[in-house]
């Protein structure tokens, strides 16, 4: 009851609040993004909760990894699982369920279907001009797992004048971070090459090093009516895999490693091809072409498994590789009698995927408390063996008309096809089938806007089609429906004077949610079970008290129920789901000393949740408050970062196994303690 409470007083008030709001600085509402349509469009024609993290917030924040950034966005909780490696929360609790779609320059980065929780270590740092963030369903543009948000990075494009920049920054608790960005403008265009190399050493949670090398090339063309641009994207990545720690290590800060051998390994290649091509005034046609070369390698912590014997333990090797090929095809057509603008699209993606999996047996020094070794048992060690084609053609339609002069309307709608094709190498295991997904999914959105003050609601529906690894995975396939999302939501945003502030409510649904069940004969197969609950408020404030004082505010409440769920033969219909938070918040202040010392505050606000299904076990949340100088002298900017200044105790994720007795049924992944992080950028630009 208070949480219904807390949302009805947040609905009343804010909008009163608003009418005094918003920052002419940012000029929010004017903004130009792309990620809502597909097409370059003003953010007060976009029925959509939409936040855009811009260059002059990456340039202040200087982040070492891109959680810095997306945890200032209101709704957006990212925890960070070391290395980079990540889960995810947009309207959904923290989980790593493939519920979110990762873009880079408005194209998936990975195939629907091989979803990964760490897709974004797939982006090269050093290449990102700002970031947009859709919260809730997209999938009548983007596609199936646009379900919980889609986050589109935008890469860097080539300028008029050629620049240098070159960075390196430190911090105390082992990593090192490098930078360099180049600018070389032609005549018709110009290049830009991005290259990043990070690595951390003897950080503070055991067998914990990375390194990662990033490096991006894009070449921008205009001639005539033609114009586009070419992109290669490389991550070469490796990092040690030390896990989460049980509730004894966590009660007892201790953070010795049980690991000394478990690792990921990913080789990531992306080249695109970008045409576009003005017909006339008012008709473009625009040509997207990308192949995906991609391959990850591990060696899991997740995998391992005890035995009878307390020495002895199981576990797993594995590679999951494959090769895409994308075509995405948009014509938009304006007719200004009507103001209206009809754009049509089609998709193909086609992507061959291997996976090989070998068991492994592990000796574990009991007086240590480690896994020393591993080996391959005598006979065959195959476990998993298969390949699988993907293909997936989709095409869709977007109508966008101004009424009067106040009122947009915005109407899309996505017909999908996927095929799995799968084929088991082996002789055993899962047997080698065809199996057929569709869906048709519409969404409808209209705005409002009348001098700074603007509102709009829309219905959207989202789905997710069964995860390669979801079907494929037993001694049978089993029969799986794709996920549904219903998604109901209004808002509004107000510029006035000095204030800027925008507020979204919406009520999820979730329909078909896979989850893994027992069988009557004993068989563990993946099933459509369940429904679930998602409501919250985001909100954002921004004040501009002078020329050189600014504050922020971005903050979410949200509550996550099952609706018709059991788990494990649990009924947990109408409890709160796990890690799922009633309250984050991101309160900053922005200040300039002087012309070239700039200082900022930050303060991180999680509230607890629930860490099992059956809603027995609390976390408690954390507070984090971090302070970032940046001072600027010539051509050079330095800057001091300190990062969660009270050393504040915390893990960015915690979870309880409630089929699991003992200690080892708790899972905390531990947040980075006090850091102070120091750094260098040198740059020049020069005119033509």
């Amino acid at each position: 009851m208070k949480f219904y409470l807390s949302l009805l007083i947040i609905a009343v008030i804010l909008p009163f609040a608003m009418v005094f709001s918003q920052d002419s600085l940012f000029n929010q509402l004017n903004t130009v993004v792309v990620t809502a349509n597909k097409i370059k469009e003003r953010r007060s024609e976009s029925p959509i909760a939409i936040s855009i993290i811009h260059p002059e917030a990456i340039d202040r924040i200087k982040p070492s990894r891109i959680e810095f950034l997306l945890n200032t966005v209101s709704g957006v909780y990212m925890p960070s699982i070391g290395n980079e490696q990540h889960m995810m929360a947009i309207r959904q609790p923290i989980s790593l369920k493939g519920l979110y779609l990762y873009l880079e320059d408005g194209m998936p980065i990975r195939t629907s279907g091989l979803f990964s929780n760490n897709a974004l270590i797939e982006i090269n740092t050093s290449s990102i001009k700002k970031i947009e963030i859709i919260k809730g369903p997209a999938s009548a543009l983007y596609g199936a797992e646009a379900i919980g948000g889609v986050i589109n990075v935008l890469s860097q494009t080539a300028q008029a004048n050629k620049f240098i920049d070159i960075s390196n920054q430190v911090n105390s608790i082992g990593l090192f971070k490098s930078d360099l960005n180049i600018g070389i403008p032609t005549t018709n265009g110009g290049f830009v090459i991005n290259a990043n190399y990070a690595t951390q050493n003897k950080g503070p949670v055991d067998y914990s090093d990375f390194n990662k090398k990033g490096l991006s090339i894009r070449h921008d063309f205009e001639a005539g009516k033609w114009k586009g641009y070419q992109t290669i994207q490389y991550i070469d990545y490796f990092a040690q895999m030390t896990g989460s720690v049980d509730s004894i290590h966590f009660a007892s800060h201790n953070f010795n490693s049980l690991q000394t051998f478990t690792f990921r390994k990913i080789n990531a290649l992306r080249f695109r091809q970008n045409l576009n091509y003005q017909w006339s005034e008012n008709t473009t046609t625009i040509f997207n072409f990308m192949y995906r070369d991609n391959e990850m390698d591990q060696n899991p912590t997740y995998a391992i498994a005890s035995t009878n014997n307390p020495t002895k333990f199981k576990g797993q090797t594995n590679s999951n590789a494959f090769n895409a090929y994308v075509i995405d095809i948009q014509h938009m057509v304006t007719f200004n009698p009507i103001s209206s603008k009809l754009i049509i699209g089609a998709t193909a993606d086609i992507t061959q995927q291997n996976f090989k999996a070998h068991y492994i047996d592990i000796v574990k020094d009991t007086t240590a408390g480690k896994y020393t070794r591993y080996n391959y048992p005598a006979l065959d060690s195959l476990v998993s063996n298969y390949q699988t084609k993907i293909n997936n053609q989709a095409i869709y339609l977007n109508f966008i008309s101004k009424i009067g002069r106040n009122f947009n309307t915005n109407l899309a709608i996505r017909y999908d096809h996927f095929e799995y094709r799968f084929g088991n190498l082996l002789n055993s295991g899962t047997p080698s089938s065809n199996n057929n997904f569709s869906s048709v999914i519409p969404k409808i959105g209209v705005t409002y806007n009348k001098n700074n003050f603007g509102l709009y609601a829309n219905y959207s529906e989202g789905f997710v089609p069964p995860q390669i690894t979801e079907i494929y995975n037993a001694v049978r396939v089993p029969y799986l429906l794709p996920q549904t999302f219903n998604n109901l939501e209004i808002g509004g945003w107000v510029n006035y004077h000095k204030w800027y502030s925008e507020i979204s409510i919406y009520q999820l649904l979730g329909n078909n949610e896979i989850i893994s069940a027992r069988q009557p004969d004993g068989v563990n197969l993946n099933q459509n079970s369940g429904s679930t609950k998602h409501i919250g408020v985001e909100y954002q404030l921004k004040y501009r008290a002078t020329n050189n004082i600014e504050l922020n505010w971005s903050a979410t409440n949200a509550k996550h129920t099952y609706i018709s769920t059991i788990i494990k033969g649990v009924n947990v219909s109408g409890n709160e789901m796990s890690a799922a938070p009633h309250f984050w918040s991101n309160l900053s202040s922005n200040i300039k000393l002087n012309k070239r010392l700039a200082a900022s505050f930050e303060w991180q606000h999680q509230s607890c949740y629930f860490m099992d299904e059956t809603n027995t076990t609390q976390y408690p949340g954390f507070d984090i408050l971090n302070v970032r100088f940046n001072y600027i002298k010539g051509r050079s900017t330095f800057w001091f970062h300190l990062l969660n200044v009270t050393n504040s105790y915390y893990s960015t994720m915690a979870t309880k196994n409630f089929s699991v007795k003992g200690n080892a049924a708790y899972s905390y992944y531990i947040g980075e303690p006090r850091s102070i992080a120091i750094g260098w950028k040198w740059s020049l630009s020069r005119p033509i």
